[in-house]
């Protein structure tokens, strides 16, 4: 699956540098193309940051710093590349203004018509990001209405839930993004499942954003192998499309996850238990296989980019319109037994969902993993999380109404107070 990548914001831009570091390693390690463009278009070419902020820009590493590639909205109001202010209707206002600069860039370098789907990549807090995501995703879907356009939309961190200004900006842009954008889907991520509480913040900056991107790369490799040993039970980008894209109307909710695990010593690597006649695989290995596969599965669930959950009688369960899942591995480790055992857990965990199953076998380390994507997601922790920022975020907009109300009111009184007192104001010429 081949994308053409999006950052708003500085948050957003920096997870979309990192899906160029990955799609560099993926290029020298597997010879396997995610980013939009042919074999010897540069892997650079369909990757953007957008920002009001300069400094911001210059923080990236991977992403081309020409002006068509680290676009720098907003130069045309004297902004002068100070960022939004945490304002994100100045964010909303710069991307209209910078709309035919957006436009022209993706059109001269993303090499949309070879791209499975358009992802945008926003994170909700800020000004910048959090006001100009959903104006770039009509303005992409209007410019390419038959490709999938994606919003990627970050939530802040546990520790900002108590800053009004954070909650109102992530209610307005998660309004603005489900509710009223043309994006095909939204995909959620919570930093509060990402964050190591050991580390500092720069560090956990840089892992969860390299947490985020490498939940993709089984995902995006698998449907562009070219090796034929290291093609089984593909899922392609249709199959990615279809797993995202909700059947209703409006933009589905969709999450991912991913986790990987080291295969036993006595694994492919160490030899085969024999049977008795001498061929085949001894049941035994064939039983560590599927409950490693399993394990994987289940701990994929856990690492999901936000929780959506719900509970019930039978326990934990997913409200979902549809479920994929990818087993990548070894090619002895990647079997029909495993994607059977992978769809019958995942039926049970997301009930009545339609689903999508495959294995990759295209890993050559000592490893395997497991993908997992949930979309369509109705009740649960995820919408329950995305009413309470519209609530408080409501709560907050009428408190700080009010506060700004009670300090109007309290310089009038003062400045009442001060009328009697002589003005130092000159005549002009005086």
């Amino acid at each position: 699956m081949k994308l053409v990548v999006i950052g708003a914001g500085q948050g957003g831009s920096n997870i979309a540098d990192e899906f160029v570091r990955l799609a560099k390693w993926i290029w020298k390690e597997r010879r396997i193309r995610i980013l939009s463009g042919g074999r010897k278009d540069p892997l650079t070419d369909p990757v953007f940051s957008m920002n009001l902020g300069g400094v911001d820009l210059y923080g990236l590493q991977n992403i081309r710093d020409d002006e068509d590639h680290c676009i720098l909205l907003g130069s045309e109001d004297n902004l002068r590349g100070r960022g939004a202010g945490m304002d994100n209707a100045v964010g909303a206002e710069q991307a209209l203004k910078g709309k035919d600069k957006i436009r022209t860039a993706v059109n001269s370098f993303g090499h949309v018509y070879t791209a499975d789907a358009i992802l945008v990549i926003a994170t909700t807090a800020g000004g910048t990001g959090s006001g100009s995501v959903g104006v770039i995703v009509d303005l992409l879907k209007d410019e390419w209405p038959d490709k999938p356009v994606y919003a990627m939309l970050v939530l802040p961190f546990a520790g900002d839930y108590d800053n009004p200004r954070r909650v109102i900006n992530t209610a307005s842009c998660l309004k603005r993004v489900i509710d009223n954008s043309k994006a095909d889907a939204v995909i959620l991520v919570d930093n509060k499942k990402f964050v190591r509480r050991s580390e500092n913040m720069n560090k956990n900056f840089e892992g969860i954003n390299e947490r985020v991107v490498n939940a993709f790369m089984d995902l995006l490799c698998a449907g562009e192998e070219e090796n034929r040993k290291f093609i089984s039970n593909v899922l392609d980008a249709s199959d990615v499309n279809g797993a995202l894209i909700s059947t209703g109307s409006g933009a589905s909710i969709a999450v991912i996850g991913m986790s990987q695990a080291e295969l036993p010593k006595r694994g492919i690597f160490s030899g085969r238990k024999k049977t008795r006649e001498g061929g085949g695989q001894h049941f035994s290995l064939a039983k560590e296989q599927t409950e490693l596969a399993l394990g994987v599965v289940r701990e994929a669930l856990d690492n999901l980019s936000a929780d959506c959950e719900s509970s019930g009688d039978q326990g934990k369960f997913y409200d979902a319109e549809h479920v994929l899942g990818l087993f990548s591995g070894p090619i002895n480790e990647a079997t029909e037994e495993i994607v059977g055992a992978m769809e019958t857990f995942l039926s049970t965990k997301v009930p009545g969902a339609s689903r999508w199953m495959g294995t990759y076998p295209g890993r050559t380390s000592n490893t395997v993993s497991v993908t997992v994507i949930i979309s369509g997601i109705g009740k649960g922790a995820a919408t329950d999380l995305i009413n309470w920022f519209y609530e408080e975020g409501k709560k907050s907009q009428e408190e700080l109404q009010k506060s700004n109300e009670e300090r109007d009111n309290l310089r009038s009184q003062i400045s009442s107070s001060a009328s009697d007192l002589p003005n130092l104001d000159l005549e002009e010429g005086g």
